[in-house]
């Protein structure tokens, strides 16, 4: 049974490895997200039953006391603050999500630290995640010649498997190197040319993402690396290294083939200084954007100082901060709403205050002190892996300060990994097995009821995303009653799946009307408030709904909430206007509608400026 443990926690990891880096489904809503974290859930889950059944009937294996302590204080924290935020309006929606993913994280660690010390398991795992970062890769580069045989669909190109190119550098650059590690650990072995094509494959694509925060995370990670690994590189080795480099820059610096389909993406046709400024440039769209959501999350933090606004409430209650100058900043806007801080280490403080900022500070002390004692083991693959995971941990820390990693399916796997390679304790000179079989199966019990929710919760999100997703394409398909009609069938299954789903209760109050069901739809926007009390989109459908109804007056309370939350809204100040109209407020009426006529004329995004130019040709 410990032999069975130990294959369980190995199929997990190196199935984490694989599935969450390669799967994708194009008839999801969320066609990457929803896929990558039902394996994450599925894997962790199965290598956590493993962990415990080890534990239990042999006390083995261990994580250093400060680690454990480090990720109990985590977890704590988002509890604590998870029941505080219950007390108040509008709760945590989406705390059990945000408490998933810490999960899944150790979950994944606790699995790595039973093969930790097996040095073919842990070889494999290395590998795996090699493999899986050189196919990820490959189908990156092809899309980003034009030659991709197979339709992926596309955020932001070269997206791979994860369809947003950042999502995709970022899980190389924690990848790369454990690559390095991989290769180590072979010493020669004639597959460790092999594992050089494939590190070489994740830098050149890293290289043409052209992502700024993940190459300083890559470069931090790998030479963070090689400097922990201490070895004296064979002359062929250093020179394919520095080809590697070679190739990486001149990708980096070939800008793409034009495409019409990406003419709207700078960054993949400018210069590689241009890309590199764009990043410190004050006038620069990404720069001004996270600032922005930065500043904000500060006034968040200094609001909730101790128990912070609740975990997985950030994007919930963001738009309490987002004016005054949401739209300018690029911050919010009708089309676009921010889901994250960009900053790990700010939405952590915002989320759960200062006591769960401090907790995750305990946690990465906790990792170092691991890391140091692993890395002064005299078993050379041991230490070999302890760097590359200290390499992958270093890149996650360099990416977390711009973006949020933390909360992505393929980070978060090769965080667990990496953190499992560390974290293993010593076994005690003298270790006996642990004797208390009902404890021992208690436990077990435990873990298989926690793999039972997460293929529950795994199967629902697939479900409601596939139901979400059919709706969607209804909608933009037929914008008539018909297309409503079908949208409003596959909205009504997804609720029955997962109900608590806002964007499908916004979507159900659009269509509704659409249909020519206002009194419905006015309930629907209600019922979608109740999860995002704050949301500018929300505020305005249910205004839009009242109009309908004729009742002017609650419809124009209700968009001047929504213009509260984001005052450049298109929708909300046209149906501002015409309630005014129909109260008889013509200059209230005139001064909205000049308002629209500016973001029509000059937006500063350019949605709201084609949203209000359409609204100004409407009756």
């Amino acid at each position: 049974m410990n032999a069975g443990a130990r294959w369980l926690a190995l199929l997990a990891t190196c199935g984490a490895a694989l599935l969450v880096l390669m799967l994708y489904a194009p008839s999801l809503q969320a066609s990457f997200l929803v896929p990558k974290f039902a394996a994450l859930d599925l894997t962790a889950s199965a290598g956590f039953v493993a962990f415990v059944w080890l534990r239990m009937r042999t006390g083995e294996p261990r994580w250093t006391s400060a680690a454990a302590t480090g990720a109990l204080l985590v977890l704590a924290t988002s509890a604590v603050s998870w029941l505080v935020a219950a007390t108040r309006v509008p709760g945590a929606p989406y705390a059990l999500a945000a408490l998933g993913r810490w999960g899944s994280l150790f979950g994944l660690a606790c699995a790595t630290s039973v093969i930790a010390d097996a040095p073919d398991a842990r070889r494999r795992l290395l590998e795996a995640v090699t493999i899986a970062g050189a196919a990820v890769a490959a189908i990156g580069l092809l899309q980003h010649l034009e030659m991709m045989p197979l339709s992926i669909p596309v955020i932001s190109t070269p997206g791979s498997t994860f369809g947003n190119r950042n999502f995709a550098a970022e899980a190389m650059a924690m990848a790369m190197p454990l690559g390095l590690g991989a290769i180590a650990g072979l010493r020669g072995d004639s597959r460790s040319a092999f594992m050089w094509v494939a590190v070489t494959l994740e830098l050149v694509f890293l290289a043409v993402t052209r992502t700024r925060g993940a190459w300083l995370g890559a470069a931090c990670g790998l030479v963070a690396t090689a400097a922990l690994l201490r070895l004296r590189w064979p002359r062929g080795t250093l020179a394919v290294a520095v080809a590697a480099a070679v190739m990486a820059i001149v990708a980096a610096s070939w800008p793409a083939r034009y495409n019409p389909r990406d003419v709207g993406d700078a960054k993949r046709y400018s210069g590689v200084v241009d890309v590199l400024e764009a990043g410190l440039d004050p006038r620069s769209t990404a720069f001004r954007t996270r600032l922005g959501l930065w500043r904000r999350t500060l006034a968040m933090v200094t609001a909730h100082p101790w128990f912070g606004v609740g975990p997985g409430n950030w994007p919930v209650v963001f738009p309490l901060y987002a004016e005054p100058g949401a739209t300018q900043d690029g911050v919010l806007s009708a089309a676009r709403a921010p889901r994250q801080a960009h900053d790990d280490l700010l939405e952590r403080a915002g989320e759960t205050g200062i006591p769960g900022l401090l907790s995750l500070v305990a946690l990465v002390g906790g990792v170092a002190m691991a890391a140091r004692r692993r890395l002064r083991e005299i078993d050379y693959g041991t230490r070999t892996a302890a760097a590359a995971a200290v390499g992958a941990l270093t890149a996650l820390g360099v990416v977390s300060l711009s973006s949020f990693p933390l909360e992505m399916p393929g980070t978060l796997a090769l965080a667990g990994l990496a953190l499992g390679l560390v974290v293993a304790d010593a076994p005690p000179p003298a270790a006996h097995p642990v004797r208390f079989p009902v404890l021992t199966y208690a436990a077990v019990v435990g873990a298989l009821v926690l793999v039972a929710g997460a293929v529950v919760r795994a199967e629902r999100s697939v479900r409601g995303g596939a139901w979400l997703g059919a709706a969607e394409r209804s909608m933009r398909r037929d914008r008539g009653p018909a297309g409503a009609t079908e949208a409003l069938d596959c909205l009504k299954r997804t609720l029955d799946v997962t109900p608590n789903d806002y964007r499908a209760r916004l979507r159900v109050a659009q269509m509704l009307l659409r249909e020519h069901r206002p009194d419905e739809s006015a309930q629907a926007a209600r019922s979608a408030l109740s999860i995002e009390p704050y949301s500018p989109n929300g505020w305005a459908e249910l205004a839009a709904a009242e109009l309908a109804l004729g009742d002017a007056g609650s419809a124009r309370r209700d968009a001047s909430q929504a213009l509260s939350f984001l005052g450049d809204y298109p929708l909300a100040l046209h149906v501002r206007i015409r309630a005014a109209e129909a109260e008889g407020d013509q200059a209230s009426a005139k001064a909205d509608r000049r308002r629209l006529q500016a973001l029509a004329e000059g937006a500063a995004d350019r949605d709201t400026a084609n949203d209000a130019r359409a609204l100004l040709g409407s009756p």
